[in-house]
Order: structure tokens, then C-alpha cells, then sequence
């Protein structure tokens, strides 16, 4: 019975590794991977490939092929590719990042096997009809029209900018970059990177059914051209720098800053994680305790560690008055600053610790958000214990660490600085 007169005991969380998917090959060699868990009848099934904005030659290029696949293939249009997923009760996203691009669909599993056969012409046979592609400019110019009056959009835009030079992490939309975009150059792109050859295929769920031999019928009877080269490359980071956008109608200035960092695969990868939630990761932060609380500055600031494959930088943002900008920045200076000249408490440090450990725990509910930490493996190659590596790292973290990589990292002589609004 529940005594609600007396506290609970408090015990100390414990690790809980991920479910690994079982890994198979088709007959041609394309990697398969499926995490069987529970009896629901429903599945998520992704195709993932190598096609993310890293890998353009030409502006919004890997975006622009990503949106146009489900518009029409040899046998369907865009119009019986959406009935065909609404008649099944299916979802699908087409999604393009910085590092890959995707197709998801979530559906019955029942249901499968009657999607395959259009989800396979999405990806081997789209046709880029011309007419689609260019209302499917038109929308994204006037997105594009849009978000430009916003400052929050115009300073992360402009702090990749700064941060990636010329190179694709620091690639930015614009109308010209839309207005040049031909079906040629999507033909081009979706010919090289998205070649079955440079292909995953993973299933979540589904029941208990092994869904190996629908998936090989479907796309491990292609002959793979593996002369395909993937071409992974880091940038060389920008000059730091200040830069001022100003806005003159802008009742608000949004505040970008940060400074280059490193990979998931690095040796200090889990402290400075660890350093960065304490800076401004979560609602208790010293950012947020400081800015918002005490100051009133601003709604939220937050800190964040963005880690693409071949770079990683920290980044703070935060909206605030354009009369509180200076003030802002100070005051964020001053947070950094102490991290790096005095050590943390402990009742702080617990905190955060417990605080990311839960975090962690409650982000593998699911069999899905397992098999999302599962890519995270797959697609950085790392060890199957990175995760357990990250659990001791929260236990065994001192004060001492945290200031010490404070000191090493938050060199104010590597920042980079925007502010759209006013100063």
C-alpha cells in the first residue's frame, strides 16, 4: 500500500544498454538491420543514405532531390503515391540533414508488403517532374521570404555561415541558390548518392516477424554499382569574428555565439557534454538561472553541443529585448568564466549528473528511440559499449574534470559571435 505520508526511497539509477537490431546483408550486399520488439502490428521502416548537404557541389541541391522523390517515379504520380500511403493508413517523411538523407514510413505491419512496391520506385525511379519542381520552389522561396524577417533564423544562419566558410555544414538557402536549381542537377545527385550501394535499411518493430526476406524480394534483387566514392570531409573553421546584423524595426535581437569543438569519437567528448548542460543544457541551468530568472532578459537561453560526422562545435542562443543585448552578452561571458575559474559544486555537479542519467534512461523507452541511439553507433562506427562508457563517465565526473575542460575548450579567442537586432 502507498503511504504518501512518507517520502520514497531514493535509489541510485542504473545503466540499461540499448537492444542491438539484428544485422543481416541482402543478396546484393545493401546492410539490413531489424530490432523485433513487442507484439504491436506496426513498424517503422528507413531508408538511410549518404546524401546530406555534406556531399553537395551545388546549393539546397541534396534538400531539393530529398523533397522531390515522392512526386512522381516511372509508374506513379505524386498523386497515387499519396493515396496509395493514405490508403494503408501509412506515414511517410523525406528528410535531409546535414550528414544523410532519409525515407521513413511508419504503417501496419500487415501493410508492408503492399507499400514496397512504390517505396521502392521513390527511391530507384523518381522522375523529378519539372512542373513539381517548380512549385516546389516557389513554396520554398516564399518559406524562405518568410523566415528572413525573423532575427532567430537570419543569426543561426549567419553563425554556420561564419563558423563553416565555404564549406557544405556552412551552406545557407537563398532565392538564388532555389532559382538555379534544375531537374538535371537533382537527376545527378539522386544518380550518385542515392545508388542502392550507398544504402541502409532498418526496421522497428513489427510484431515478431522477421521482415529479412520481404525486404530482400524488393531491393536485393538490384545489381549494385559500387564504383560509387563517398568523399567525408571536415571543415576548416573560419577566422572567429563579431558580427552585427542589424534590424532596425526589430524590437528584439537574437543572440548566436559559440566555438568550435570536435566529434562524437573524441577522447573528451562525454565531459564536455557534460560541461555544456551545466553552461545552459537544461530548464535549471546556470544560463537560464541567471538570464531568465534572475535577470528577466529573456524567455529561454540554452546551450548546445551540435555534432555532425566530421565536426562538433558549442553553440548559445538565446531572443532577447534589444536593449538587454550588451547586458545579455556579458552576462553570458561572465557564466563561462566562472566555469573555468572555479570548480563546480557538488550539489550542482549530483544534479546535473542525475539529471542526464534520467535524461538518458527515459530516451530508450521506446523501441524506436533505441533503435535511433543505435544509429548513432552505426553511423559515427562506434564500439557497442560507448553508451555504458558514457553512463560511468556521469558517475565518475569530478568538479575538478569539469573546470579543467572548461579551461582546455571555452577559449573566448576561438568564439564567434552574431547578433541580429540591435546592440
Amino acid at each position: 500500500m502507498l503511504i504518501r505520508t512518507q517520502e520514497p526511497d531514493l535509489n541510485q539509477l542504473k545503466f540499461h544498454n540499448i537492444l542491438l537490431p539484428k544485422h543481416n546483408e541482402l543478396n546484393n550486399k545493401i546492410p539490413f538491420y531489424q530490432l523485433i520488439s513487442g507484439a504491436q502490428d506496426v513498424l517503422r521502416l528507413e531508408i538511410i543514405f549518404k546524401a546530406g548537404s555534406l556531399y553537395e557541389t551545388k546549393e539546397s541541391v541534396a534538400h531539393f532531390t530529398s523533397k522531390m522523390l515522392s512526386e512522381g517515379t516511372t509508374d506513379f504520380s505524386a498523386k497515387e503515391i499519396q493515396e496509395k500511403i493514405a490508403f494503408y493508413g501509412a506515414f511517410m517523411e523525406l528528410n535531409s540533414g546535414f550528414d544523410r538523407a532519409a525515407l521513413t514510413i511508419y504503417c501496419l505491419a500487415r501493410h508492408l508488403d503492399k507499400l514496397l512496391p512504390v517505396i521502392s520506385q521513390i527511391i530507384t525511379e523518381p522522375t523529378f517532374p519539372e512542373q513539381e519542381l517548380e512549385t516546389v520552389k516557389l513554396i520554398s522561396t516564399q518559406s524562405l521570404r518568410v523566415n528572413q524577417e525573423k532575427t532567430a533564423f537570419l543569426a543561426s544562419a549567419r553563425f554556420r555561415k561564419l563558423l563553416f566558410g565555404q564549406h557544405p555544414y556552412g551552406s545557407c538557402m537563398t532565392e538564388e541558390g532555389i532559382s538555379s536549381i534544375s531537374r538535371e542537377d537533382l537527376i545527378q545527385f539522386h544518380k550518385k548518392y542515392y545508388a542502392l550501394g550507398n544504402a541502409t535499411i532498418l526496421i522497428t518493430g513489427g510484431g515478431n516477424t522477421n521482415y529479412f526476406e520481404l525486404i530482400n524480394k524488393h531491393f536485393g534483387i538490384y545489381q549494385l554499382n559500387n564504383n560509387t566514392q563517398i568523399f567525408d570531409s571536415a571543415a576548416n573553421w573560419g577566422k572567429p569574428t563579431k558580427d552585427l546584423i542589424v534590424k532596425e524595426n526589430s524590437v528584439q535581437s537574437s543572440i548566436r555565439l559559440g566555438c568550435p569543438l570536435f566529434t562524437i569519437k573524441h577522447k573528451d567528448y562525454f565531459k564536455t557534454s557534460v560541461l555544456i548542460e551545466i553552461l545552459g543544457g537544461y530548464f535549471g541551468s546556470r544560463l537560464m538561472k541567471n538570464i531568465r530568472e534572475d535577470k528577466g532578459y529573456t524567455y529561454g537561453i540554452h546551450s548546445n553541443f551540435a555534432v555532425m560526422r566530421n565536426n562538433g562545435y558549442l553553440v548559445i542562443g538565446t531572443d532577447v529585448n534589444k536593449e538587454n543585448t550588451k547586458a545579455t552578452l556579458e552576462e553570458i561571458y561572465k557564466e563561462i568564466n566562472l566555469l573555468k575559474s572555479d570548480t563546480v559544486n557538488i550539489e550542482e555537479l549530483t544534479l546535473v549528473k542525475n539529471y542526464l542519467k534520467g535524461s538518458f534512461i527515459n530516451s530508450i523507452n521506446t523501441s524506436y528511440s533505441q533503435v535511433d541511439k543505435f544509429k548513432t553507433l552505426l553511423f559515427n562506427d562506434l564500439p557497442t559499449n560507448f553508451y555504458e562508457n558514457y553512463f560511468n563517465t556521469l558517475t565518475k565526473i569530478t568538479s575538478e574534470e569539469i573546470q579543467t575542460t572548461a579551461i582546455e575548450y571555452l577559449n573566448f579567442d576561438n568564439f564567434y559571435e552574431v547578433v541580429v537586432g540591435n546592440l
